[in-house]
């Protein structure tokens, strides 16, 4: 063979030797592109739907399958092997796919309350690290510092915040420090246990507050406390910061909150970053709508903005 048929042989050959290795790295880093993904829904739940249809109709284009934990039968990890990307919808989708995601695989964990996410990432922490599976998460409840920028707006005289603080929630102690100190408010609250009376730990505070914030925690709130929460927070006309629709519905003043569409919205744009290579970290939507409950307040003595210029203050103070 002539010398320069050679060289271009050996060139070509490198060249190709080059293109293959650069497209085995970008699989390495992107290897979603061409790979299938499992939306796990926790339940037929008309919410976890709308999250799934929102994520299919403006995610990526990549082949994704959908189903239930419940479906799975005692194959379920086998069945999970064939899937390198898991996105869970709601927490019991989430810790399902934690107990069985294959390794190497990466969980997007959506719908769910930042405590939980917590809490099931500390328990299945030795095992996903065994098998080398990544996560990351969007929370469904909203940041602190939204809720006290809308606490601010609510009552912009604020000068003692009230809330209660339960096993699963007291690791947000320091944060809300950390807040006060910066808006200059003093907090007023109370660690509750499983023991505790709730309501009578609660009136005290609630009577020496200027506003009240509800902090979901599972351990020691439920409906009962929320129903005394609200009739105190009529009876001493403090102002009460809740975290759903429903709440607010009931007697609560005001919340944020982030519906299904926004959230399906939001792990779309999440789930393009991953696919393009790149895993981010858990996050909470910057998606979200203030509600309020103008009779509750009229009632307390209270005057608020609408639920639109509040929520626009809001998102205008976030973008700074």
């Amino acid at each position: 063979m002539p010398k320069t048929t050679q060289e271009v042989v050996a060139k070509t050959t490198y060249n190709c030797q080059i293109v293959c290795l650069l497209i085995a790295l970008l699989l390495a880093c992107s290897n979603l592109r061409a790979a299938d993904a499992m939306l796990l829904l926790s339940s037929d739940n008309p919410a976890y739907q709308k999250v799934a249809s929102t994520i299919i109709s403006q995610g990526p284009t990549i082949p994704i399958e959908t189903s239930y934990p419940d479906y799975f039968s005692d194959n379920a990890q086998t069945t999970l092997a064939a899937y390198p990307l898991l996105i869970a919808v709601g927490s019991k989708a989430t810790e399902f796919a934690m107990r069985f995601a294959d390794s190497n695989s990466i969980i997007i964990s959506t719908f769910i309350p930042s405590q939980r996410f917590r809490q099931l990432s500390q328990q299945y922490a030795s095992a996903l690290n065994q098998r080398q599976v990544s996560t990351t998460a969007i929370f469904l409840d909203q940041p602190l510092e939204r809720q006290l920028r809308l606490a601010s707006q609510i009552k912009p005289e604020l000068k003692s915040l009230g809330f209660t603080l339960g096993p699963d929630s007291e690791y947000i102690l320091p944060a809300l420090e950390q807040a006060a100190a910066q808006k200059k408010f003093s907090l007023n609250y109370q660690n509750l246990t499983l023991e505790d009376n709730p309501i009578q730990r609660i009136q005290p505070i609630m009577e020496s507050s200027d506003l009240f914030l509800v902090i979901p925690d599972q351990s020691t709130l439920n409906k009962t406390t929320a129903k005394w929460l609200l009739y105190m927070s009529l009876r001493n006309h403090v102002p009460l910061l809740a975290f759903t629709e429903n709440y607010v519905k009931a007697g609560a003043v005001a919340a944020c909150i982030t519906t299904p569409e926004e959230i399906g919205r939001f792990t779309a744009e999440q789930l393009h970053l991953i696919v393009g290579g790149t895993l981010p970290p858990p996050s909470f939507s910057p998606y979200f709508k203030v509600i309020t409950n103008p009779r509750v307040a009229r009632q307390i003595g209270l005057s608020i903005k609408t639920a639109e210029r509040l929520q626009q203050q809001i998102v205008e103070e976030e973008s700074l």
